[in-house]
């Protein structure tokens, strides 16, 4: 009997995206319909095998999946990507075995689910560690004796002890 494999999810805009973190899979098929996924795949004695009736329709056509020696991973787009999924399967009893993905969720109104993310409020990299805040630079750099004196290495290696 095969097991089924463990499998997280989260979606963004227009995609949804699956993964499945099992290392050294062997013989991995993936079948992707407009109204579920299969997944097929061995890894030594163990076979695993799911079949994921979804919640939503997707375009197969432009769905697809990739893996490698350490996981398995599908990209799935949706057929309307005006939809937030707050499922991926019609079939609760899957919900043990196909998970959120809680490290890359996105909730549907933080900036990155739709792809764009906001600009700072103040340019520049003002308000970073070891920075001035914006336009103390540039007035520095207007100082004629403070330029001269940056050409001293003495100067700069006192400096560059201060920091540390």
């Amino acid at each position: 009997m095969a097991l089924l494999p463990p499998m997280v999810w989260h979606n963004i805009q227009k995609k949804v995206l699956v993964r499945c973190e099992l290392p050294n899979l062997k013989d991995v098929e993936v079948t992707i319909a407009d109204q579920e996924f299969t997944f097929k795949a061995s890894q030594g004695d163990k076979k695993y095998e799911i079949k994921v009736p979804l919640a939503n329709e997707i375009i197969a056509e432009e769905s697809r999946w990739f893996g490698n020696d350490r996981a398995v991973s599908l990209i799935l787009t949706k057929k309307d990507d005006g939809i937030y999924w707050e499922k991926i399967s019609s079939d609760a009893a899957l919900k043990r075995v196909v998970k959120p993905d809680l490290v890359n969720w996105i909730d549907e109104d933080e900036p990155g689910y739709t792809g764009s993310f906001e600009e700072p409020d103040e340019p520049g990299m003002g308000g970073m560690g070891g920075m001035p805040p914006p336009g103390v630079m540039e007035a520095l750099m207007k100082d004629p004796e403070l330029m001269q004196a940056m050409q001293n290495p003495k100067v700069m290696a006192a400096l560059q002890e201060m920091q540390s």
